[in-house]
């Protein structure tokens, strides 16, 4: 389901954005780990892995996606942002723009197998995570929505298929979540997305029974 994202693209542009976001991705796994231990994951020798990352060696289009989805495995990218973790704070993981992309890949991974082929209608984004979720709402084609600007708009009533994208679940964006559901409107939450886990990610979760939940950090 992965390559659901490319392929409405022309091919030429598909495979040249699935390597870029190939090299985006091994880039990051290289900042904070070894090309042995990448090399052990793909089963890829370790100059090969330097071809693609320099750009003297492109796979092929089914490569690149093949890879893609090996390295957006959720419990991969977790440990990788533990590790990042341990030499700064969650603000620098969230001004990484490598990092992000990274994030943002593998939550895209995860919403085309839960959505199968369904139209992702809005992203609704806390304010910290809009660099993240902008490259979802974009590849999705998806509206995209500032969680703290809409709060209390009386316009958002009908969010439809919705994935919810935040660095940290706090009692306001929780509230307003309960709000909107109580509203009655047409709200289908598919996935939500919390950088940090808490209690409240829980409280989320028993809200929209559906949705499905992931997290990085707790």
């Amino acid at each position: 389901m992965l390559s659901s994202i490319y392929s409405t693209l022309p091919h030429k542009y598909a495979e040249s954005l699935a390597y870029v976001d190939l090299v985006d991705i091994l880039t990051a796994y290289k900042k904070y780990s070894k090309l042995t231990y990448l090399s052990n994951i793909l089963g890829i020798r370790e100059s090969s892995l330097s071809r693609y990352i320099n750009g003297r060696l492109r796979p092929r289009m089914s490569r690149s996606l093949s890879l893609i989805k090996t390295l957006t495995e959720l419990e991969l990218v977790r440990n990788l942002v533990l590790n990042r973790l341990r030499e700064g704070s969650i603000v620098e993981v969230l001004s990484d723009s490598i990092f992000t992309k990274l994030i943002a890949l593998t939550i895209l991974r995860r919403l085309t197998e839960i959505l199968q082929g369904s139209r992702l209608e809005n992203v609704l984004a806390s304010s910290e995570a809009l660099l993240i979720a902008s490259h979802i709402s974009h590849r999705l084609r998806s509206n995209l929505l500032n969680i703290h600007t809409v709060r209390g708009s009386r316009r958002v009533k009908n969010l439809g298929n919705t994935a919810v994208i935040l660095v940290l679940v706090d009692y306001e964006i929780e509230r307003f979540l309960v709000k909107i559901k109580s509203e009655g409107g047409r709200t289908d939450i598919r996935y939500i997305f919390s950088l940090v886990y808490s209690k409240e990610v829980s409280d989320l979760a028993s809200m929209f029974s559906k949705a499905v939940v992931d997290y990085l950090v707790g």
